[in-house]
């Protein structure tokens, strides 16, 4: 997935670039330890179950110490370009290591979004009634988080309303 290589590319890891800058194996390893306990988004649980497969009761990161570091040769071969695609599961632990959102990816690619936080405008089909003389206002969604969402809403050419929804 593009989106998610050019966020790593444009922040070369962000928040983890100690890890990520120039990444091996063991530093991408050492990464997700250091997250384990920090990075608990609503979704990121299921992320890292994916990947690692961990067992029901299992120490995670006792678990993700005893992963074999060839374990994560495809995700520095795409971070580092050596290959052009991976697999799901790669790609979310990816996008979770770099703060990717929205996660999981599916959220993402089920959204309209063109860019991470940006939907396009579109006109919203009003309902037909016979005496529905209020239009439906243009309206895009700017913002998504696990948390919530932000819309604005343009009634006309000069008035704009952003609504905050909080899931």
């Amino acid at each position: 997935m593009n989106e998610v290589l050019d966020k790593y590319k444009r922040e070369k890891g962000g928040e983890m670039s100690s890890y990520l800058f120039k990444p091996t194996r063991k530093q991408i390893k050492e990464a997700c330890l250091w997250l384990l306990d920090r990075r608990r988004g609503k979704y990121d649980e299921a992320i890292l179950n994916r990947f690692f497969k961990f067992k029901e009761g299992e120490n995670k990161s006792h678990a993700i110490e005893r992963v074999n570091g060839d374990r994560f040769k495809p995700i520095l071969n795409f971070l580092t370009g050596e290959t052009k695609s991976t697999t799901p599961a790669n790609l979310e632990l990816i996008a979770w290591l770099i703060d990717f959102r929205p996660r999981p990816l599916s959220f993402y690619l089920n959204s309209n979004t063109k860019h991470e936080y940006e939907a396009p405008l579109h006109k919203s089909t009003p309902p037909i009634h016979i005496n529905n003389p209020l239009p439906i206002p243009e309206t895009r969604v700017i913002e998504k988080t696990d948390k919530s969402i932000t819309i604005i809403s343009q009634i006309n050419p000069t008035l704009k309303i952003t609504t905050i929804v909080s899931l």
